[in-house]
């Protein structure tokens, strides 16, 4: 079978375009405007968790569906390049990595949990916005536990693997999608315990982590001198 040096060319075309669209570090950004240094703040990680619960809530919220929409936009620019559907991963993958290792912030960024949701909405939006709503709905529940995001993640692609398996739909895109949310699970998960790890860090996380009463409009304000 020929090489179809084409599809070649199109889908390094939208790896790239993925990458550097996933590498744009709306956090980043965000948290300088504040007079913040995210890498030093928090979870130290450039992502919509950190600028929400330790630069704003509204911050956190610009950032996040900067964060989406980077990763929707990877997927969508795929498929204009008329990249296969399975081969649209690949852009999507190297969003996600470009949130992961920025070529923007030295090569460092967030857990990447935010461009997840976008390259999903963006791959398969019927049934993501119901496992979305799920993975929601259990942060909600697990609220006062630093592992929420995960549990969150994980609830969601649970629900969409489901689906996906019951109604014979979507079953390779689904189960591609699933392998990056795992990818993305143990990232975070290394993340944070080697976080935890260190000494004194397992109560300031606490702390952090279950500062969950504030009023929901308000905007907090720089982190700490001591940029805990």
């Amino acid at each position: 079978m020929p090489i179809d040096y084409v599809i070649i060319q199109k889908v390094i075309a939208a790896v790239l375009v993925g990458y550097l669209l996933g590498s744009i570090p709306f956090a980043l950004i965000a948290a300088r405007l504040r007079g913040v240094d995210i890498f030093s703040t928090g979870s130290q990680m450039a992502g919509t968790a950190n600028v929400f619960w330790n630069v704003g809530r509204r911050t956190g919220t610009l950032v996040f569906i900067g964060d989406v929409a980077k990763g929707s936009a990877a997927v969508i620019i795929a498929q204009l390049l008329d990249v296969s559907s399975l081969l649209v991963l690949l852009a999507a993958g190297a969003a996600i990595f470009g949130h992961w290792k920025s070529l923007f912030a030295g090569f460092r960024g967030g857990d990447g949990m935010a461009a997840l949701m976008g390259v999903t909405l963006a791959m398969i939006p019927s049934m993501a916005l119901l496992g979305i709503a799920t993975g929601f709905a259990v942060i909600l529940v697990t609220r006062r536990s630093i592992w929420r995001s995960s549990w969150g993640i994980a609830a969601c692609f649970a629900v969409l693997t489901g689906l996906s398996l019951y109604y014979q739909v979507d079953r390779e895109l689904v189960l591609g999608l699933t392998g990056l949310a795992g990818l993305v699970l143990v990232r975070s998960t290394i993340a944070r315990r080697r976080r935890i790890d260190l000494p004194g860090e397992e109560e300031i996380l606490l702390d952090l982590e279950l500062d969950i009463d504030l009023d929901a409009d308000a905007d907090l304000g720089p982190a700490a001198p001591e940029n805990r």
